[in-house]
């Protein structure tokens, strides 16, 4: 799996700061235990030197190695169960000096055997949420919930919106890296907005990068690097996300005020996208002909030249939900 560099490095270093901090706290436990029974103490210190002990029995002479190892075996094992008599008198756990990590089974490190443990993925999907612009609407929506029973209106709805249901959870799941675009095109309320918010879940859980945005928000950062453009290279700019990241989802093309330089932008994010191989998905309220009148035959023909259109029909399920 693929997961945004600036995601995996934040990550990388929480697992660390847990890490340092469960060892850090088990030492506190442990300097503390020995102030109050300096006879752990002087058991630790000849626990530590196990592994030196072992070594150099074995470097020595062969014949003997066996046994000098087994020895220093079974006094580690005397040592340690002085330690746990001392610990149960003190009232202690047996545990108490040990590190707490979240996650026993790769310790926070985020890795087991080399490969990534279960607990770093999930954070770094968490992240991938955290980092897409969608916000909340990824906790509530998904393919799981959508339901066709608000489309049973008639058979013809209830059959373009289940066709609709599949064709964005197969893009779900092979975009990226394989190249495609959607346009989900209707009135509002037909779960255009459920649909793309599905699709940013299950892209961000394969590992992929996901960047959801209305379209004014993206033109609003594009004016933003209009205006700085010459303040010097500490200021980013805001628009490259969106010709870079591996998905797009645009929410509401057509709610912005159009005049030339939006139009100039949106032609530049979807030619640039195309010619890159980067998947898109749009969502509008307009129709194909207001579509061509609002943005022009240039914008026009990217869109209905490589976007597949699903067409959202029913009636408003808000409505249906009071």
């Amino acid at each position: 799996m693929a997961y945004k560099v600036e995601n995996y490095r934040l990550v990388r270093e929480r697992f660390e700061e847990k890490r340092r901090r469960a060892v850090s706290e088990a030492e506190l436990r442990r300097e503390e235990l020995h102030r109050l029974c300096p006879e752990i103490g002087v058991i630790d210190a000849a626990l530590a030197k196990t592994g030196m002990r072992i070594f150099t029995a074995a470097c020595g002479d062969e014949d003997g190695s066996k046994e000098r190892i087994a020895r220093i075996r079974a006094e580690n094992e005397q040592l340690l169960a002085e330690r746990q008599a001392l610990l149960a008198a003190l009232g202690y756990p047996t545990d108490y000096t040990d590190a707490r990590y979240e996650c026993p089974r790769c310790k926070d490190s985020g890795f087991v055997d080399c490969r990534m443990c279960e607990c770093m993925h999930k954070e770094l999907v968490l992240e991938g949420f955290r980092s897409s612009g969608i916000g909340r609407l990824i906790d509530r929506q998904s393919f799981d919930n959508f339901s066709l029973d608000y489309y049973r209106t008639s058979d013809e709805d209830y059959a373009r919106m289940k066709v609709n249901l599949e064709a964005a959870i197969e893009f779900s799941e092979t975009a990226p890296p394989a190249y495609a675009n959607l346009l989900l095109c209707g009135s509002t309320g037909l779960g255009k907005t459920h649909l793309s918010s599905a699709i940013a879940r299950r892209v961000i859980e394969r590992g992929y990068d996901v960047r959801y945005e209305s379209v004014q928000n993206v033109l609003s950062d594009f004016e933003h690097d209009r205006f700085r453009s010459g303040y010097g290279a500490e200021h980013d700019a805001r628009g490259q996300v969106y010709l870079d990241t591996e998905l797009l989802i645009l929410d509401d093309l057509g709610t912005e005020m159009t005049n030339s330089f939006t139009v100039s932008v949106l032609y530049q994010i979807f030619n640039t996208r195309i010619n890159r191989g980067l998947p898109t998905v749009i969502s509008t309220n307009l129709t194909q002909s207001e579509l061509r009148e609002r943005y022009g035959d240039r914008v026009a023909s990217r869109i209905f030249g490589e976007y597949r259109p699903l067409l959202f029909c029913g009636r408003d399920v808000r409505f249906q939900k009071i």
